[in-house]
C-alpha cells in the first residue's frame, strides 16, 4: 500500500513539475499528513482533525459563522452541517446575534472547551511526530518560515 502510495505521489509530482517538488505539492502533501495523524490520535476522544479545527476556531467567544467557514476554507452551506453535528453532541452552540437575526454566532460550549483542552495535548503530540524527522533548529526554521507566509497571505 505505501508503495503504490509513493508510486501515486511520484506521479503527481512529475505531472506538476518534472524537477523537485514544489511549495504547492509540499503543501499538500504536510497537510495530508498531518490530517491523518490528527485523525488518529483524536479518534479515542470521538474527533476527527475538521471537528478540532473547528472547535479551536470556535473559542469561547461568539464568532460568526460565515466568519468560522472563511476560516475553516469551508463553503458555509457545507458547514451548516457540520455545526449541526458538533452542536447535537453538545461541544458547539448557536445564536442569533441579536443585532443582526440573519447573523449566526458559534461558540464552544463548557464541554467543547473541556474536549479541546483534552484533545490540544495530543495534537501537539502528532505534530511533534511529524516534525521529528527535522532537527530542533530545522523545526524552528521551517516553522518561523511558514508563520511568515501566513501573514503575507493576509
Amino acid at each position: 500500500m505505501a508503495r503504490a502510495t509513493l508510486k501515486s505521489a511520484s506521479k503527481i509530482t512529475a505531472a506538476l513539475d518534472p524537477g523537485a517538488p514544489g511549495l504547492w505539492f509540499c503543501n499538500w502533501k504536510i497537510w495530508l499528513e498531518a490530517r491523518r495523524r490528527l485523525d488518529r490520535t483524536l479518534a479515542p476522544l470521538g474527533l476527527r482533525a475538521r471537528d478540532f479545527w473547528l472547535l479551536a476556531i470556535a473559542g469561547a467567544q461568539n464568532i460568526a459563522q460565515h466568519e468560522m467557514a472563511e476560516l475553516a476554507g469551508l463553503d458555509p452551506s457545507s458547514l451548516v452541517a457540520i455545526i449541526d453535528a458538533l452542536e447535537r453532541r453538545g461541544w458547539l452552540r448557536r445564536q442569533r446575534n441579536p443585532h443582526d437575526r440573519r447573523m449566526q454566532w458559534v461558540q464552544r460550549t463548557e464541554a467543547g472547551d473541556k474536549l479541546f483542552a483534552r484533545a490540544q495535548p495530543r495534537a501537539r503530540r502528532a505534530e511533534a511526530q511529524q516534525l521529528s524527522a527535522l532537527t530542533d533548529a530545522q523545526q524552528r526554521q521551517l516553522v518561523a518560515s511558514m508563520r511568515k507566509l501566513v501573514t503575507i497571505s493576509k
